[in-house]
């Protein structure tokens, strides 16, 4: 996938004869090059939401031919569609938004019932649906249980607090937390969660290199620039996020278990696509980087709820 500095005799996206440094038909540049990183800060800088006549051209080959919009875009065909970062900010600003905007029916919340057992459900109740509180509120009762109380009494974590105390480690360090969680439990769940949503668009935009690592790994034989592989993997979140819109705002709860599988039979589609190789290798391969993936954001969330506990 390397190209020639130089640059071709006909341009790569409409396929005129090229200028000395511009394309006279399209306008699109003569020398091109593999996407490096550098390319990626510069959009991130000069642009944010994706808002041109060619989205939708992009939006129908990103969601209808998996991979399709990276060889596009890795061929030297860019001018047509949205760039991958752009395309990218558009999609997890979408997703992020009908996040908010979906309220408490796609989230987990705790209950109690009359013998004051907790337990965690997927959703809340139809006749609490509309009310964007509800989350919050049940939360605070449950965390107001007598049996709760005396659950996170008997722990000690106020005791932890003293200089002299002798706790584990992760006790010490998380006492903090869970003293403010039984004093003010509606500010603290309400900051919390706050801070939660806040930070989780820059915890998955710091994820997005360390995807296109993982595929460099496990393709370090094809002796592709790590950019390509970027690429690659803002066009596969950018898929993700459009998905998780549509699971979220439009489709009904019951719809919500295909999203992972829609999800791997994407990229797995995509990989063989845009890397090649056996269909078998490619499962392979995307069951490695799926799991590990995964992993790796389990660890992310554990470490960022640890640190929003923290402060």
């Amino acid at each position: 996938m390397r190209q020639d500095p130089l640059g071709p005799a006909a341009c790569r996206n409409c396929g005129n004869p090229a200028g000395s440094n511009f394309c006279p038909e399209c306008g699109q540049a003569t020398h091109l090059h593999p996407p490096s990183a550098l390319e990626f800060v510069h959009e991130i800088a000069s642009h944010y939401v994706a808002a041109e006549g060619k989205l939708w051209r992009t939006l129908a080959l990103l969601t209808l031919k998996p991979g399709r919009l990276t060889t596009e875009y890795l061929a030297g065909r860019r001018q047509r569609y949205i760039v991958p970062f752009r395309l990218y900010l558009t999609a997890s600003f979408l997703f992020f938004v009908s996040l908010q905007l979906s309220g408490p029916d796609r989230v987990r919340i705790v209950t109690v019932s009359g013998d004051g057992d907790v337990q965690v459900v997927a959703s809340p109740p139809a006749e609490h649906r509309s009310d964007p509180g509800h989350e919050q509120d049940a939360a605070i009762e449950a965390l107001k249980n007598p049996r709760v109380i005396r659950e996170l009494e008997a722990e000690g974590f106020a005791d932890c607090m003293r200089p002299a105390a002798h706790c584990p480690l992760w006790k010490r360090w998380s006492a903090p937390a869970f003293v403010k969680l039984q004093r003010d439990p509606g500010h603290f769940i309400e900051r919390f969660s706050e801070r939660w949503r806040h930070s989780l668009s820059y915890a998955m935009f710091c994820l997005l290199p360390i995807f296109a690592a993982l595929l460099a790994l496990a393709y370090r034989k094809r002796r592709m620039y790590y950019g390509e592989h970027l690429v690659f993997s803002l066009h596969v979140h950018s898929f993700w996020f459009l998905l998780g819109v549509l699971t979220t705002v439009l489709l009904p709860d019951s719809a919500g278990g295909l999203f992972p599988a829609i999800a791997f039979g994407y990229g797995m589609w995509a990989l063989q696509r845009v890397y090649g190789g056996r269909l078998w290798a490619t499962v392979l391969r995307g069951l490695v980087v799926t799991t590990v993936y995964s992993l790796i954001i389990g660890i992310g969330a554990a470490l960022l709820s640890i640190a929003l506990l923290a402060t």
